[in-house]
């Protein structure tokens, strides 16, 4: 036995190794693979890399250099603090933390000045508590302001840095003499290391907050008009598809709208970090809150796009012939709403305004032989026979009887015999329990009623209509984006045209 254990644990330790062994063959193309993934999918990433190597190297340079570190000495390692810290992937988000982290820094050395000049002239004892009270009463009045909206939001950092500082050079100052030389040096460090970061971010191969929000907001627009028409276009596809639960991470229909519903903080984030930048182009200052908005209500008219997709994974469906009815105005429907986003999306992209008549006649048209061609099948919704309907019922009701009946005679057997096989009783009556809360009896009634095969068609309808409601919403935000951020007006020679 002993030497079967033996033998069985060599070879589960052979396998260990030799699955170890082919993960680390493996690692190096992975590694290369995921590499080339992330520059690919987005090259400023590789850009923004080696601006922040040299920066680093540039700072390093007051500790490598024999003059400069003689100038400023071991203080010199806060510069390189500084550039880790404070180098964002943007412009915006390295002002903000930039400036807030200069701000903070000066405005704690100051008051930290302040108060060691005040108590620095009073005996010993009152120079501890003098110190102690103003720690903890700017400490609290600090603490206390980064809970108002308007600070947390742009001067959360800053203050933090300033409770940092402040605290660090008015303890200090207690038992250190000449703290005040330290703070005042490393003070200049940290303005050498942001005055190169904002070096590098504004001037070498800058990257702009307010860019990116200008072209996700384009991107999301054109997202929800694929998904829209790449719903239509499966829903009345004549192959039939396998429906899975999981669907792939590449199918199109997810990756339209799902982009537009995980972008609320994105969205915020470039927004305040766009408020940040300078004027670096003519078209720059734009009123970043009015993205905001108008990403909320993409993000409304993104959940009817989801509530559209989940018409395609119902468990009943309405039959094809069925849908056959409905084809071509529910797909000029979705094509008319597809080339209304396309046309918001362009007039964002050329920073002009939209067209006056982005909601085209022939949208009316379609919505109008969509409701003709429903009004022309009534006995799909309604039912040809109430007489059928009510026998189908019945049926389902008799089966719920009879199943009840054949449950309680089950019981009175059981109660008879409860001394002798209480396991089996129970076990008996879990089984009855699942068969009435099984899925036959449900399944049969639904089934059974015939108008039930066009309502999973209702509400793809419904739901198809309701985008061009919601529609309205997105032009009305886009057209108020227009007019704050003075778009060019709208000329007959700049509409593009739409393929669908």
């Amino acid at each position: 036995m002993e030497l079967a254990m033996a033998i069985l644990a060599k070879e589960n330790w052979k396998r260990n190794i030799h699955v170890i062994s082919q993960k680390l063959k493996r690692f190096p193309g992975l590694l290369w693979q995921t590499i080339w993934k992330v520059g690919r999918d987005d090259p400023r990433r590789v850009i923004h890399a080696l601006k922040v190597g040299l920066s680093l190297t540039l700072v390093s340079l007051l500790y490598l250099l024999e003059p400069l570190f003689e100038g400023i000495g071991q203080n010199a390692i806060w510069a390189v603090m500084t550039v880790v810290v404070v180098l964002e992937f943007t412009a915006g988000a390295t002002l903000c933390k930039g400036l807030n982290r200069g701000l903070g820094t000066l405005v704690a050395g100051s008051l930290a000045f302040l108060i060691e000049n005040i108590s620095e002239k009073s005996g010993h004892v009152f120079h501890a508590v003098f110190i102690g009270t103003a720690v903890f009463v700017i400490g609290t009045a600090a603490t206390y302001m980064r809970f108002f909206p308007y600070v947390k939001r742009n001067y959360d950092y800053g203050v933090l840095i300033f409770l940092l500082t402040f605290n660090l050079i008015t303890v200090s100052s207690y038992r250190v003499s000449n703290v005040m030389k330290i703070a005042n040096e490393r003070l200049y460090t940290i303005f050498i290391g942001c005055g190169v970061c904002l070096l590098m971010t504004l001037f070498i191969f800058p990257i702009w907050s307010g860019e990116d929000l200008h072209n996700s907001t384009v991107a999301k627009l054109e997202g929800l008009a694929k998904s829209i028409r790449a719903c239509v276009d499966e829903y009345f596809s004549d192959v039939e598809k396998e429906m899975t639960r999981e669907k792939s991470s590449e199918d199109p229909i997810d990756k339209g709208y799902k982009a537009v519903l995980d972008s609320k903080s994105q969205d915020e984030t470039l927004a305040l970090h766009a408020s940040w930048e300078p004027r670096h182009s003519r078209n720059c200052r734009y009123p970043w809150e009015q993205y905001v908005k108008l990403g909320a209500v993409l993000r409304h008219f993104g959940y009817t796009v989801v509530a559209l997709h989940g018409c395609l994974q119902t468990e009943i469906q309405t039959p094809r012939s069925y849908r056959a009815f409905f084809k071509d105005p529910c797909s000029r429907v979705a094509d008319e709403v597809s080339k209304a986003l396309i046309e918001l999306a362009n007039s964002i992209k050329n920073r002009r305004r939209c067209s006056p008549g982005i909601l085209s006649d022939y949208l009316h048209e379609a919505l109008q032989d969509l409701d003709d061609a429903l009004k022309s099948q009534p006995r799909l919704f309604l039912g040809s026979s109430n007489n059928q309907t009510t026998s189908m019922l019945a049926l389902a009701a008799a089966r719920a009887n009879a199943i009840q009946k054949h449950a309680e005679n089950n019981t009175g057997v059981s109660w008879k015999s409860r001394g002798m096989n209480s396991e089996r009783s129970k076990s008996s009556e879990a089984s009855e329990g699942k068969a009435l809360r099984g899925p036959q009896l449900s399944r049969i009634a639904i089934t059974s009623l015939e108008f039930s095969e066009a309502l999973p068609f209702a509400a793809f309808a419904s739901l198809l209509v309701e985008t061009v409601a919601r529609l309205d919403n997105v032009i009305e935000e886009v057209e108020e984006l227009g007019r704050i951020a003075c778009f060019q007006e709208f000329k007959s020679g700049d509409e593009v045209a739409v393929n669908c």
